[in-house]
């Protein structure tokens, strides 16, 4: 019986899907994954449609909106559209490690109470040395109980825990009830979508590495409009749940700007410094440093 999903939206997809599809391989051989491709009206011919068709038929289907959508408005119908108990978001280019579905079994059956599972994310950066080491390590992990009381006060510190979508599999009731996304926020969209998903139910999550981001693909903007854009979205959102967790003002200005500084530092220093220096620095702390899975 199917009772996972992964749904992943793509426009254009390319390799980075093939990817995505082939990392979900043996999941869905096992009879209890299902996948579900929603095309926002690709242009590029979809070469990952044999990838796809190369699957037996019960394993797969291929959905598609009435209409071509904005980025934040096909995550919202896409997963509208999920037809299973759990729905598992997948970016596209992102992979997911054979291992999250045992431990998903584990958390539901030790917290059955919960409506959201996450888990830790680690990236593939076609840039490194060695670009072909997926980073993943499903070494086991603790797994607890995570709150929306404890999300606000992760919030106003300008932190989120869930991650990325690709980190999160959630119930299909609580996810329809939380959607949709807001498109008047779309740097933190997801961060807000997770809020609501935790007003309901709370969530299980461990920091163990299922998941790998594939940092190659585009995902926003990076020049100073989108990323000023991104920090006056999350000191918006940091502030308000600074209030909701009862946090003095002051403090959560201080922990806001800590924040948000780093991050502009970050990457301010991504645009200027020359590539061979941030390969660099990112050697010597240890940033990317990958545990190599061969599932994937």
């Amino acid at each position: 019986m199917q009772e996972y999903e992964i749904i992943i939206p793509v426009r254009n997809g390319g390799q980075a899907l093939v990817n995505s599809i082939e990392s979900s391989r043996a999941s869905l051989a096992s009879g209890r994954v299902f996948l579900t491709i929603s095309d926002n009206f690709s242009t590029d011919g979809s070469p990952w449609m044999k990838t796809l068709q190369s699957l037996p038929p019960a394993q797969w289907r291929l959905i598609k909106p009435p209409a071509p959508l904005g980025r934040v408005e096909h995550w919202s119908w896409a997963f509208a559209q999920g037809q299973c108990a759990w729905l598992k978001p997948l970016m596209t280019g992102d992979r997911i490690d054979d291992a999250f579905w045992k431990w998903a079994d584990n958390a539901k059956t030790q917290f059955p109470a919960a409506g959201m599972l996450f888990c830790g994310l680690d990236v593939f950066d076609p840039g490194r040395a060695h670009p072909d080491q997926v980073s993943i390590s499903s070494e086991p992990d603790a797994t607890r109980l995570y709150d929306v009381q404890e999300f606000s006060r992760d919030a106003a510190r300008c932190q989120n825990p869930p991650g990325a979508l690709t980190q999160v599999l959630i119930r299909a009731d609580v996810l329809k009830k939380a959607l949709p996304f807001d498109t008047n926020f779309a740097w933190t969209a997801d961060w807000r979508f997770y809020y609501r998903c935790l007003q309901q139910m709370p969530a299980a999550a461990t920091q163990a590495r299922f998941v790998c981001q594939d940092r190659s693909i585009v995902r926003f903007s990076t020049s100073w409009k989108g990323v000023s854009g991104s920090v006056r979205e999350e000191w918006q959102f940091a502030s308000m749940q600074a209030k909701k967790a009862g946090i003095p003002a002051w403090k959560a200005f201080f922990a806001r700007t800590k924040a948000s500084g780093f991050k502009i530092t970050m990457l301010m220093g991504r645009k200027i410094l020359p590539r061979w220096l941030r390969g660099f620095l990112s050697s010597i702390t240890g940033v990317h440093k990958s545990n190599v899975s061969t599932t994937l």
